[in-house]
């Protein structure tokens, strides 16, 4: 009889935190972006590569100086937008998205 308390009490308690568990919701800002240049010479697509990793690294700096440390991932940035051009002894790239967090 006790055993069954328990159990009883046990799915309960589960059933209650499952329950209660907190979303996670974004909470994001206006749009920031940057724009970065690669003229390394090697291929075309490692130059367009170079350039859009640079202009990613430069919206994380700029997102985090102008929001804080919670804002810097490019990873849960929304509306992101990339465009990569240029000729071929150079490429450059301009980036831009919501910076968001996750609380």
């Amino acid at each position: 009889m006790r055993a069954q308390w328990v159990v009883a009490a046990a799915a309960v308690a589960i059933g209650i935190g499952l329950g209660c568990a907190p979303a996670q919701a974004k909470t994001c800002k206006d749009v920031v972006s940057a724009k970065a240049r690669s003229a390394v010479q090697l291929s075309d697509a490692t130059r367009e590569r170079r350039a859009r990793d640079n202009a990613i690294a430069n919206w994380s700096a700029r997102a985090r100086d102008t929001y804080g440390w919670a804002y810097r991932f490019w990873r849960r940035a929304e509306e992101k937008q990339v465009n990569c051009g240029g000729g071929a002894s150079a490429k450059h790239c301009t980036v831009s998205a919501k910076p968001c967090r996750l609380y």
